[in-house]
């Protein structure tokens, strides 16, 4: 009863002048059972409402954080394009970092001057403790323009609610308030054109208790039969799914019924994905007659069907064949990656048994896939039928790269080494060299991140491997790999033994023109980036400057964001460190130019990191909010963006004298996966804080330590 043709719909000036209240305040919940009116209420007062609205529909398949977040970003879109291609690129926030990151885009993206409401409907079926953590902390963070609406049948399960409530930050509507009252209960059937006596109004209205759903059902009865009140009172008081099935379901077309089956199939029921799977404008208007249970959503150009519907329309999903359900499944997948809901097209085309298709999304995935997004994906592998699976190469290299994105390496080179010594023993073939090449290329970078805590420096050798089967029998696993992941730091050494770094260098000098071969391009530059880092932390500057220039434009090159990205940090790190405000500009237009650089998923966040580095030295204003927040001491300063960004963060708590806190980051800070750059930068400001702290004996501990780490490879 709620489509925009509807006009049945009876607008409550009580339930509007509520939530005008409501929505002057930060939060508002709206919580009450099924059938109550509660999405339709909000729904109908923010189209009236003059504020800017995104409105998110979540269900089960949200409790998957990464869905989430996919989810999340597209609704946002509604609010700013560039305010969600942020969210995209920083995706799921794990850390406090990424909170803090994340948090920061609406302060820095929207207008101050603008209202804007963001509604979570069905809010109950979130529970999984990622996605509750990620809601507890937008509680933590109120905007002074944003309201946040959470529609749902109980309580939120959030912690953060008592104390929103004792701050009066909350404003709750409840069941009792949604209930129609005696007065709307008649204006409600004089709008369906019924004139009912004094107590047969009563009568309804006793029975119903301000139900909107039963309100609604005996509406439909007397409008099939109007002089027959006490059969439609009667027939309310049934099960409601045999008054939905007599009421509404047998009424219309069998062509209609199936249809609605099918959509019963499917979460988002974009108005383009349910044209589609009508593949008839006729059938797609034919909705209409059953506008009491379905509705469409200006904010989410979609149709949304009541739960209660909902369920009943499942419960016969048994009548379609299942080669309905797998052509519905696979319109669904396809247009969920042609609109970039990848795990929603994941999850779809599991459900039609098309593997391929998932392994040819998966292709498109980072070398480095976010870990609940690497475990759903490596359940359907491990659940989907093995032989067919296997048949596939990219299947073999997905497999390990995504156990590796689990931080399960001991697994990896487990499985890795059984698939090297099975398909060695077999005859030459395409298939069984491209297997090859791809095993040796995932156990040359399972080598590679394990070098801090193994100083074992032999990926070179593996990746000559996998370029010579590569060469054997060429094949494109992917596009270029424009973005290696890269910490803090260039160099992957982790221990102070004499000539490490040097050997590191060689190694990698030696393995970047066999991974650029394999994965095009990939890494193209990075050997020029560590050596001119080394460099850098030797005082050498002017030769430290060639080689990060010669790492830069091979950067360019091959199109290797992160190591253009480093090379500019160390050209402006060099600037700033000679006084040479020509370099330090330079680098600054290099970064900006970056920004337009749509394929760099990290741009923004690097461009914060590397531009706060320089403001916190000269100018702390105007240093990214994000990086003022507080450390997590659950971070190390080891790991990828996390990493960069603790570094930045580490300096401006040191400089911002947040001593204390920052000294029981860096007491948790070293990991075995702790770079030795990362592990000087620990102690030199473990002595700095202790030193400020007039802690002389514990600084000049921390400083001796500090010492003996550059000593045996002449750092400065």
């Amino acid at each position: 009863m709620i489509l925009p043709e509807n006009r049945y719909y009876l607008e409550r000036p009580r339930i509007n002048n509520l939530l005008a209240k409501a929505v002057q305040h930060p939060y508002v919940t709206v919580v009450a059972g099924t059938g109550y009116g509660k999405t339709q209420a909000v729904h109908s007062f923010l189209l009236a409402h003059d504020a800017t609205t995104a409105w998110i529909q979540l269900s089960e398949r949200d409790n998957l954080n990464t869905r989430f977040w996919e989810n999340f970003a597209h609704t946002m879109s509604l609010f700013n394009k560039r305010l969600a291609t942020r969210m995209f690129e920083f995706g799921f926030p794990d850390t406090d970092i990424q909170y803090a990151e994340v948090l920061a885009i609406p302060e820095n993206e929207l207008s101050p001057n603008e209202k804007y409401v963001l509604v979570f409907d069905d809010f109950h079926l979130l529970h999984d403790p990622s996605v509750l953590r990620f809601m507890r902390r937008i509680l933590k963070t109120p905007f002074s323009n944003i309201t946040l609406v959470m529609i749902s049948r109980s309580e939120p399960d959030l912690s953060a609610i008592p104390l929103l409530v004792g701050k009066g930050l909350l404003f709750t509507i409840t069941e009792e308030e949604l209930r129609f009252t005696e007065e709307e209960t008649a204006q409600y059937f004089q709008l369906l054109g019924f004139s009912l006596s004094s107590q047969s109004m009563a009568n309804i209205f006793n029975d119903t208790a301000g139900w909107a759903f039963a309100l609604s059902l005996v509406g439909l009865s007397l409008q099939k039969a109007p002089a027959r009140e006490q059969i439609a009172r009667t027939a309310m008081k049934l099960n409601i799914f045999k008054l939905i099935e007599s009421e509404v379901f047998l009424v219309i077309s069998e062509e209609l019924r199936r249809f609605l089956i099918k959509l019963s199939l499917i979460d988002h029921l974009s108005t383009t994905l349910v044209s589609t799977l009508a593949g008839d404008e006729a059938l797609v208007g034919e909705i209409k007659k059953v506008s009491s249970f379905i509705r469409y959503d200006i904010y989410l150009d979609a149709y949304l069907i009541h739960h209660l519907f909902l369920d009943f329309l499942r419960q016969r999903q048994g009548v379609l064949t299942e080669e309905e359900k797998r052509d519905t499944y696979l319109k669904a997948a396809r247009w969920c990656s042609e609109n970039d809901c990848t795990m929603d097209a994941v999850s779809y085309y599991e459900k039609a048994g098309e593997y391929e298709a998932i392994i040819r999304i998966v292709r498109s995935f980072p070398l480095q896939v976010p870990r609940t997004q690497a475990q759903f994906v490596l359940d359907i592998y491990d659940n989907g039928p093995k032989e067919r699976l296997e048949s596939s190469v990219s299947y073999h290299i997905q497999h390990s790269r995504l156990l590796m994105s689990l931080g399960r390496y001991e697994e990896t080179v487990v499985e890795l080494n059984a698939r090297i010594e099975k398909y060695s023993a077999l005859p030459s073939s395409d298939f069984n060299n491209q297997v090859l090449c791809g095993a040796y290329e995932a156990l040359a970078f399972t080598s590679y991140l394990s070098i801090p805590r193994t100083d074992h420096c032999d990926f070179d050798k593996l990746l000559e491997k996998a370029a010579y089967y590569y060469r054997l029998s060429p094949y494109e696993e992917s596009d270029a790999v424009t973005s290696i992941n890269i910490n803090a730091w260039a160099s992957q050494v982790g221990v102070t033994r004499p000539g490490a770094m040097e050997e590191y260098i060689e190694t990698l000098t030696r393995a970047v023109p066999f991974v650029a071969t394999v994965l095009n391009g990939c890494m193209y530059g990075l050997d020029d980036l560590a050596r001119g880092e080394l460099l850098f932390y030797k005082n050498e500057l002017k030769p430290a400057r060639k080689c990060i220039l010669q790492a830069l434009a091979k950067a360019e090159e091959g199109n290797q964001y992160e190591v253009r990205n480093r090379a500019i940090f160390y050209l402006m790190r060099i600037g700033t460190a000679q006084g040479n405000y020509d370099e330090i500009q330079s680098a600054f237009l290099k970064l900006e130019e970056q920004l337009t650089m749509t394929a760099y998923s990290s741009r923004f966040v690097t461009y914060d990191i590397i531009t706060s580095w320089y403001y916190s030295l000269f100018n702390r204003q105007f240093t990214a909010r994000w990086l003022k927040e507080a450390l997590d001491n659950k971070e190390a300063i080891s790991a990828f963006n996390a990493d960069f960004a603790n570094m930045i963060k580490a300096q401006l708590d040191y400089l911002d004298k947040r001593y204390h806190d920052l000294l029981v980051f860096l007491e948790n800070a070293c990991t075995p996966y702790t770079v030795l750059f990362g592990q000087l930068k620990i102690k030199i400001l473990t002595a700095a804080c202790h030193y400020q702290l007039k802690d002389r004996k514990a600084a000049l501990a921390a400083l001796q330590d500090a010492y003996e780490l550059a000593r045996s490879n002449n750092l400065v």
